[in-house]
Protein backbone atom coordinates (compact mmCIF):
# COMPACT_ATOMS: atom_id res chain seq x y z
CA UNK A 1 0.00 0.00 0.00
CA UNK A 2 1.52 3.31 -1.05
CA UNK A 3 1.64 6.48 1.02
CA UNK A 4 -1.31 8.82 0.59
CA UNK A 5 -1.89 12.54 0.91
CA UNK A 6 -1.62 13.52 4.57
CA UNK A 7 0.61 10.58 5.54
CA UNK A 8 3.85 11.44 7.35
CA UNK A 9 7.05 11.55 5.33
CA UNK A 10 9.29 8.65 6.39
CA UNK A 11 12.60 9.87 7.80
CA UNK A 12 14.97 7.80 5.71
CA UNK A 13 18.59 8.30 4.74
CA UNK A 14 19.89 7.38 1.29
CA UNK A 15 23.26 7.43 -0.42
CA UNK A 16 23.70 10.39 -2.79
CA UNK A 17 26.49 11.66 -5.00
CA UNK A 18 27.93 13.79 -2.18
CA UNK A 19 27.23 11.46 0.75
CA UNK A 20 24.07 10.67 2.64
CA UNK A 21 20.78 12.50 2.13
CA UNK A 22 18.00 12.64 4.72
CA UNK A 23 14.49 13.00 3.32
CA UNK A 24 13.44 15.08 6.34
CA UNK A 25 16.40 17.44 5.95
CA UNK A 26 15.67 17.87 2.23
CA UNK A 27 11.97 18.58 2.90
CA UNK A 28 12.71 21.28 5.50
CA UNK A 29 13.79 23.69 2.76
CA UNK A 30 10.47 23.80 0.89
CA UNK A 31 8.46 21.63 -1.47
CA UNK A 32 10.22 18.39 -2.32
CA UNK A 33 9.38 16.03 -5.17
CA UNK A 34 10.54 12.46 -4.55
CA UNK A 35 10.69 10.67 -7.88
CA UNK A 36 11.03 6.90 -7.88
CA UNK A 37 12.23 5.20 -11.05
CA UNK A 38 13.00 1.59 -11.86
CA UNK A 39 16.43 1.55 -13.45
CA UNK A 40 19.17 3.83 -14.75
CA UNK A 41 19.47 4.32 -18.52
CA UNK A 42 16.34 2.42 -19.54
CA UNK A 43 14.17 4.15 -22.16
CA UNK A 44 11.10 4.86 -20.03
CA UNK A 45 13.01 5.86 -16.89
CA UNK A 46 15.32 8.08 -18.96
CA UNK A 47 12.25 9.78 -20.46
CA UNK A 48 10.76 10.16 -16.98
CA UNK A 49 13.80 11.89 -15.51
CA UNK A 50 14.63 13.90 -18.64
CA UNK A 51 11.16 15.47 -18.56
CA UNK A 52 11.86 16.74 -15.04
CA UNK A 53 15.36 17.82 -16.09
CA UNK A 54 13.98 19.78 -19.03
CA UNK A 55 11.52 21.69 -16.81
CA UNK A 56 13.75 21.92 -13.76
CA UNK A 57 13.74 25.72 -13.84
CA UNK A 58 10.10 25.50 -12.74
CA UNK A 59 11.26 23.72 -9.58
CA UNK A 60 13.77 26.48 -9.00
CA UNK A 61 11.13 29.19 -9.53
CA UNK A 62 9.00 27.73 -6.73
CA UNK A 63 11.92 27.00 -4.41
CA UNK A 64 11.24 23.28 -4.72
CA UNK A 65 13.75 20.45 -4.79
CA UNK A 66 13.72 17.06 -6.49
CA UNK A 67 15.32 13.79 -5.46
CA UNK A 68 15.31 10.77 -7.79
CA UNK A 69 15.53 7.29 -6.26
CA UNK A 70 16.23 3.82 -7.68
CA UNK A 71 17.96 0.67 -6.48
CA UNK A 72 20.97 1.22 -8.75
CA UNK A 73 24.39 1.71 -7.16
CA UNK A 74 26.53 4.86 -7.19
CA UNK A 75 28.62 3.72 -10.17
CA UNK A 76 25.50 3.25 -12.30
CA UNK A 77 24.03 6.55 -11.07
CA UNK A 78 27.25 8.40 -11.85
CA UNK A 79 27.26 7.07 -15.45
CA UNK A 80 23.57 7.93 -15.90
CA UNK A 81 24.05 11.38 -14.34
CA UNK A 82 27.03 12.03 -16.60
CA UNK A 83 25.15 11.00 -19.72
CA UNK A 84 21.98 13.00 -18.97
CA UNK A 85 23.22 15.98 -16.91
CA UNK A 86 20.40 15.85 -14.38
CA UNK A 87 20.34 18.97 -12.15
CA UNK A 88 19.09 16.89 -9.21
CA UNK A 89 20.71 14.03 -7.30
CA UNK A 90 20.15 10.35 -8.02
CA UNK A 91 19.89 8.46 -4.74
CA UNK A 92 20.50 4.75 -4.15
CA UNK A 93 18.04 2.47 -2.35
CA UNK A 94 19.73 -0.94 -2.84
CA UNK A 95 17.96 -2.58 0.11
CA UNK A 96 14.54 -1.26 -1.03
CA UNK A 97 13.89 0.35 2.36
CA UNK A 98 12.64 3.61 0.86
CA UNK A 99 10.61 1.90 -1.86
CA UNK A 100 9.03 -0.29 0.80
CA UNK A 101 8.31 2.64 3.16
CA UNK A 102 6.56 4.51 0.33
CA UNK A 103 4.75 1.36 -0.84
CA UNK A 104 6.13 1.44 -4.38
CA UNK A 105 7.64 -2.02 -4.81
CA UNK A 106 6.52 -4.31 -7.61
CA UNK A 107 4.67 -7.55 -6.87
CA UNK A 108 7.96 -9.45 -6.52
CA UNK A 109 9.19 -6.96 -3.90
CA UNK A 110 12.51 -6.73 -5.76
CA UNK A 111 12.08 -3.58 -7.87
CA UNK A 112 10.88 -0.03 -7.37
CA UNK A 113 7.95 1.15 -9.48
CA UNK A 114 7.81 4.57 -11.12
CA UNK A 115 6.10 6.90 -8.63
CA UNK A 116 6.17 10.53 -7.49
CA UNK A 117 5.42 12.02 -4.09
CA UNK A 118 5.51 15.67 -3.07
CA UNK A 119 6.08 16.79 0.50
CA UNK A 120 7.18 19.89 2.32
CA UNK A 121 8.38 21.37 5.61
CA UNK A 122 5.34 19.99 7.44
CA UNK A 123 6.73 16.48 6.74
CA UNK A 124 3.47 15.18 5.25
CA UNK A 125 2.68 13.92 1.77
CA UNK A 126 1.01 16.67 -0.32
CA UNK A 127 0.67 14.67 -3.55
CA UNK A 128 0.93 10.95 -4.24
CA UNK A 129 1.18 9.35 -7.68
CA UNK A 130 2.03 5.72 -6.88
CA UNK A 131 1.88 4.57 -10.52
CA UNK A 132 3.58 7.38 -12.41
CA UNK A 133 3.43 7.19 -16.20
CA UNK A 134 5.93 9.53 -17.90
CA UNK A 135 3.62 9.79 -20.93
CA UNK A 136 0.70 11.05 -18.82
CA UNK A 137 0.76 14.85 -19.06
CA UNK A 138 -1.90 15.20 -16.34
CA UNK A 139 0.36 13.41 -13.84
CA UNK A 140 3.34 15.53 -14.90
CA UNK A 141 1.27 18.69 -14.43
CA UNK A 142 0.02 17.46 -11.03
CA UNK A 143 3.61 17.34 -9.76
CA UNK A 144 4.15 20.99 -10.67
CA UNK A 145 0.86 22.04 -9.13
CA UNK A 146 1.79 20.20 -5.92
CA UNK A 147 5.08 22.13 -5.62
CA UNK A 148 3.13 25.37 -5.84
CA UNK A 149 3.26 26.33 -9.52
CA UNK A 150 0.10 28.10 -10.67
CA UNK A 151 -0.69 26.58 -14.06
CA UNK A 152 -4.02 28.34 -14.62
Amino acid sequence: MSLNIGDPLPDLILEGPDGTVSLHTAARHGPLAIVFYTEDATPTCTAQLCAFRDDFELFQETGASLLAISTDDRTSHDRFQGAQAFPFPLLSDPELQTGDAFGVLDDSGKRILRAVFVTGPDMTIHAAIPHYNPANSDQFQAVFEAIGLDLS
